[in-house]
């Protein structure tokens, strides 16, 4: 078995195994950056664990700012979605002008391809 090791971080790359209910996921959360399942999917799985958790709390953040016809949308609140949704996709490696690649694996955020 061969191991991703990126420089300066102790955990070895941990592929993701996708059942279905993964796949919805994805393409829920590939919907709501704007990308596709396929980038959504390759980004969680280039990302480290600290990263996943990091991503999926970020992810649940957005669902609850998300518009619902029973919560008023304020401005605050369509701010709070875009910038946990910003957040998510620079944290995925998803925004590389944003947050390069390279700096995210020097976090340790993400493994080098």
């Amino acid at each position: 078995m061969n191991l991703l090791i990126s420089p300066g971080f102790s955990n070895p790359f941990l592929p993701l195994a996708l059942e279905e209910e993964d796949i919805a996921t994805f393409t829920a959360i590939a919907e709501g950056l704007g990308c596709t399942p396929e980038e959504c999917g390759e980004a969680f799985m280039m990302a480290t664990p600290l990263a996943r958790d990091a991503a999926v709390m970020l992810w649940r953040g957005a669902v609850a700012t998300m518009p619902r016809p029973d919560v008023p949308q304020t401005p605050l609140r369509a701010q709070h979605l875009r910038d946990a949704l910003g957040t998510l996709r620079a944290l995925l490696g998803l925004a590389p002008m944003l947050m390069p690649l390279d700096a995210l694996a020097e976090a340790g955020l993400r493994y080098r391809a």
